[in-house]
C-alpha cells in the first residue's frame, strides 16, 4: 500500500496511537516505512489464537526504539492491556529508554515497575506499559506483583542478552530465563528485539518460531543521522549533499 498523507490528516486527535506516533515521526522528517513493516509484520503474527513468540531483529542503530513506541501503540491499539519492556541490566539504558517513551505521548505513559508495586495499585484493571532491567531482582518483585497474567506482551529489547537458557542442555533454566517464562505464563505473548537473533534460534528461546521473525530494516541515511545517533554525535556527520539529479528521498 503507497503513502498516503491524507490518511494522517483523519486523524482524531483522542484515537488512534499508531497513527498519531507515525505522524510524530513524520512531522520531525523520518521515514516510516520500515517501521510500518515491522509493526504489520508483528501484528500479523499476533493475530488469531494461541499464544505467540517470535523475533524481530534488524542491524544496530536502526531505529528500534521509534519502532518499539510505535508497536506499543498499535498494541494498545488493539486492546492488549499489559506491555512489558524488558532492557539489559543498566540503570542508564532504562532511563533513557523510559524518558524517550514517556515524551512520545503515549497514554498510558510509560512506568518503571517500581511504580506498581504499591499494594493500592491494581495491574488488572487499565492498561499498562511497565519497564524493568533484565536483573533477578527486579524480575523477581514484579513477577510477584504481577503473577501470570493472561494478556501480558513481553518485548525484550536485545533479546539475545539474559534472556536465552544456557542451561538447556541440562534441563533446567537460568534464573533470568526462568523469571521471563513465568511472566509469560501460559498465555503471554514474547517478541524478542535484536540486531543478532542467532542465539535465540539456536536456544530456541522461549519456543520462539522463527518461520514468524520479522525483518527490521533501517531508515534512511537521513534519518538516522538526525534522530538515532547521539546530539553529540549527530552535530558532527555531515548530511548528505544532493545534486539536482539525486532522488530526494
Amino acid at each position: 500500500m503507497g503513502f498516503s498523507i491524507n490518511r494522517f490528516k483523519r486523524i482524531d486527535p483522542a484515537g488512534d496511537q499508531y497513527e498519531r506516533q507515525l505522524r510524530r515521526l513524520i512531522d520531525r522528517g523520518a521515514d516510516v516505512t520500515s517501521i510500518e513493516k515491522a509493526v504489520q509484520g508483528a501484528l500479523h503474527n499476533l493475530s488469531g489464537s494461541g499464544r505467540k513468540s517470535f523475533v524481530i531483529y534488524g542491524e544496530p542503530q536502526s531505529g528500534k526504539t521509534e519502532m518499539m513506541i510505535c508497536l506499543t501503540a498499535k498494541l494498545l491499539d488493539t486492546g492488549r492491556k499489559f506491555i512489558l519492556h524488558l532492557l539489559n541490566d543498566s540503570v542508564d539504558l532504562l532511563s533513557q529508554n523510559l524518558g524517550r517513551f514517556q515524551d512520545s505521548g503515549l497514554a498510558p505513559s510509560a512506568q518503571n515497575y517500581t511504580e506498581i508495586l504499591d499494594p493500592a495499585i491494581s495491574v488488572s484493571k487499565g492498561r499498562h506499559v511497565i519497564f524493568s532491567k533484565k536483573n533477578a531482582g527486579d524480575l523477581e518483585k514484579l513477577l510477584n506483583k504481577i503473577g501470570s497474567l493472561d494478556d501480558i506482551v513481553i518485548i525484550d529489547d536485545e533479546a539475545d542478552f539474559a534472556s536465552p537458557n544456557s542451561k538447556i542442555n541440562k534441563a533446567q533454566r537460568t534464573r533470568i530465563n526462568e523469571l521471563i517464562f513465568s511472566l509469560l505464563g501460559d498465555n503471554g505473548d514474547y517478541i524478542g528485539v535484536t540486531a543478532t537473533p542467532a542465539r535465540l534460534d539456536l536456544n530456541n528461546t522461549f519456543d520462539n518460531d522463527n518461520t514468524l521473525w520479522v525483518n527490521f530494516p533501517p531508515h534512511p541515511l537521513i534519518y538516522r543521522t538526525r534522530y538515532l545517533l547521539s546530539p553529540w554525535m549527530a552535530g558532527r556527520i555531515q548530511r548528505p549533499r544532493l545534486s539536482a539529479d539525486s532522488p530526494s528521498g
